[in-house]
């Protein structure tokens, strides 16, 4: 089969696309046939060494996380998965031709969603779940900081917080991905080249400031989250595009009363309840047409160099999807 791989830590320049092994699965998996598999900023770092899946980062290595597709051969101990089912889920090495999935972190696709949009969904959703439901709490009438919010994850969030009934900031780097955000659902839309996040959140809510904010970016996002949040706030950080050593000003936090959580998706308590609510919210409001799909592009096996040159340039709005 052909597939996307990486033989060392040496960023896009070193992905290739190659004939693998078709693998068999053992007895807790599945195998399916690609359709369609979703590229994320996660598999842009694991190009550079600096982000490795949990039990599976030895070299070389197949990239891609997640992907949908048929379901070609289970093992012996899988149950509710046969040959010719529709499914999505997280997989090893989803950039190929058919891949591995744990038969834990799969999905039946109804029937009204294409590969494409199912491919689409898990990690940026996920993510979004765990940050938003699981740790920071959103209800109905809050105000939500996503910063950014013209990403994956971020136009994730925007459409998971409407859904959850909250108003809601995004920010993006220019006017037309604004634009884009305000379209998704967004209330208010701040673009972060040519206007202050906290000024503009002070003047939007009334200098009260949002009950949450998503951290995207890291060093840069974080201090304009932590300007931003109102007393009793909580922050959710899930992404350091912009830095890793953010200050952490411990006299803020005190004595605001602001919650901090951190979110690694694969290292989380809330991460099998979050495959049940993508399965049972996510997945009926897109059916019902409450939820917009985010694609941007799609790309062969061998355009996923170019795909993520354009994540590490950030000039993507939504999500690439490669197609086999």
């Amino acid at each position: 089969m052909k597939a996307v791989c990486i033989h060392e830590y040496s960023g896009i320049s070193g992905i290739q696309v190659e004939e693998k092994e078709i693998l068999a699965p053992t007895s807790g998996e599945v195998r399916l046939v690609v359709k369609a598999a979703g590229i994320n900023n996660s598999d842009l770092q694991m190009t550079y060494g600096k982000y490795k899946r949990p039990h599976d980062d030895a070299l070389p290595q197949i990239l891609g996380q997640e992907a949908a597709g048929v379901v070609d051969a289970v093992g012996e101990k899988v149950k509710g998965f046969s040959p010719g089912m529709r499914v999505v889920g997280h997989v090893r090495g989803a950039f190929a031709e058919m891949a591995i999935a744990p038969a834990t972190e799969l999905l039946a696709i109804p029937d009204d969603i294409s590969f494409e949009v199912a491919a689409s969904l898990p990690i940026n959703y996920l993510t979004a779940i765990v940050a938003l439901i699981h740790r920071a709490k959103v209800r109905i009438g809050e105000w939500v900081l996503v910063h950014p919010g013209s990403g994956g994850v971020g136009t994730a969030a925007v459409q998971l917080a409407k859904l959850l009934g909250a108003k809601v900031i995004a920010t993006a780097g220019n006017a037309a991905k604004v634009e884009y955000l305000m379209k998704l659902g967004a209330d208010y839309g701040i673009d972060y080249s040519s206007q202050n996040v906290v000024s503009e959140v002070g003047n939007i809510t009334d200098n009260f400031g949002v009950q949450v904010a998503l951290d995207g970016g890291g060093k840069v996002t974080f201090a304009d989250c932590l300007g931003a949040i109102a007393n009793n706030g909580r922050i959710a950080c899930y992404g350091t595009t912009t830095g890793l050593d953010a200050a952490l000003p411990m006299g803020k936090l005190l004595g605001r009363n602001i919650a901090v959580y951190g979110i690694a998706l694969w290292y989380n308590s809330y991460y099998q309840a979050s495959w049940q609510t993508l399965k049972d919210v996510i997945m009926p409001a897109f059916v019902q047409g409450k939820l917009q799909s985010t694609i941007e592009q799609v790309v062969g096996l061998e355009g996923v160099s170019a795909a993520l040159t354009r994540i590490e340039q950030r000039s993507l709005m939504g999500k690439i999807v490669v197609v086999p």
